[in-house]
Order: structure tokens, then C-alpha cells, then sequence
């Protein structure tokens, strides 16, 4: 049984007036995220994957949709304006295995739905979730050329070291949800 704050989907105007529904994923949704890997531009490959990446394979697709829910977490972000049903952007962590409270983080967001706050309002959801599931901290690596992902974690409070050469790392403690009685 899944505990989680994301059960049912949640709705959401993008800045644009886009609607979308954000909910889990799920094992159906291999064709979605085949589909809309191939909507990323070459630079938002690069910039998300670290390479140069054509497709998903069979396994790939697999890994990244039958998920535990707890070590490894995952959010779609659907297009649901206008009768579409397009899957826009992905957000996830996975659990580091030697730091139990620690989780390598993940967005993607579609070229065409950039800039329009989906970014913020995944990493929103997905801390929430991580908070849920004992997580203090997450991690990501993101790559020089990826400004506005490393200026919108930084909002949050992350902090950052260059690794790898063009590779920054980028730690974030998650802050404490300020409850009704806190305030």
C-alpha cells in the first residue's frame, strides 16, 4: 500500500494557464515516457542524462516505472489542457544506498513547458514525499549548461561543489514543513 500525499492526482495551472495533472507513476506509463523522450531536445538530453542519449530501452523503461515507492520514488507531470493526455515532465529520487537518509534527485521537464513553474512545483511534491518517506536530504548532479535547474534548487537552499569536471554537485537539506501550529 502506497502511503503518500500524491494519492489521488493532483491538479495545477502552469503559468501559462496549462493544465496538468501530477500523479505517481506507474508500470502503464512506459509508452508516455517513451513518447516524450523523444520530444527532449538533444541540449535537455545532455543536460539531464549526461550524454547523448537516443531512446529508452525495454529496460531502461522498466527501471524508471516499476518503482517501490519508497527507495526509488517517481511523479509524472500530464497535459491534460484541451483533451490532450501528454506527459510533460518526471520528477524522482532514488535512495543512495550507503546514505539510508539521502536520495539522488531528478527533473525533467519537456522544452516546451520550461520556464512555466512545473520545475518548482515537482521538487515541491517530491520533497514532500521524501519527508513522508524519512528522506533529509537530497542530491543531484547537474551539468554546467543547466543554469536554470541549478538556480531553482538553489532557491531552495541548496548548497553546491563542482565534481567531475563540468558536474556540480548539489546537496539539499529538506527543510521542516512549517505546520498550523508552528506558525
Amino acid at each position: 500500500m502506497i502511503k503518500n500525499s500524491l494519492v489521488p492526482p493532483m491538479k495545477y495551472n502552469l503559468k501559462d494557464g496549462t493544465q496538468v495533472t501530477i500523479r505517481l507513476i506507474k508500470p502503464n506509463d512506459k509508452e508516455r515516457l517513451r513518447l516524450s523522450f523523444k520530444e527532449l531536445s538533444a541540449d535537455s538530453r545532455r543536460t539531464r542524462f549526461h550524454s547523448q542519449m537516443s531512446g529508452l530501452t525495454n529496460g531502461q523503461l522498466e527501471y524508471l516505472t516499476e518503482i517501490d515507492y519508497q527507495n526509488h520514488f517517481a511523479i509524472c507531470a500530464i497535459d491534460i489542457s484541451h483533451g490532450r493526455d501528454k506527459g510533460i515532465g518526471v520528477a524522482r529520487y532514488i535512495r543512495i544506498e550507503d546514505e539510508p537518509d539521502t536520495v539522488e534527485l531528478a527533473i525533467t521537464v519537456l522544452d516546451a513547458y520550461q520556464g512555466l513553474g512545473l520545475g518548482k512545483i515537482l521538487c515541491e511534491l517530491l520533497m514532500d514525499a521524501a519527508r513522508e518517506n524519512g528522506i533529509r536530504k537530497f542530491r543531484g548532479y547537474i551539468s554546467e549548461e543547466n543554469a536554470s535547474l541549478a538556480a531553482m534548487i538553489k532557491r531552495f537552499g541548496a548548497h553546491s561543489q563542482v565534481e567531475h569536471g563540468r558536474l556540480t554537485r548539489v546537496d539539499l537539506v529538506l527543510p521542516v514543513p512549517i505546520t498550523e501550529g508552528d506558525a
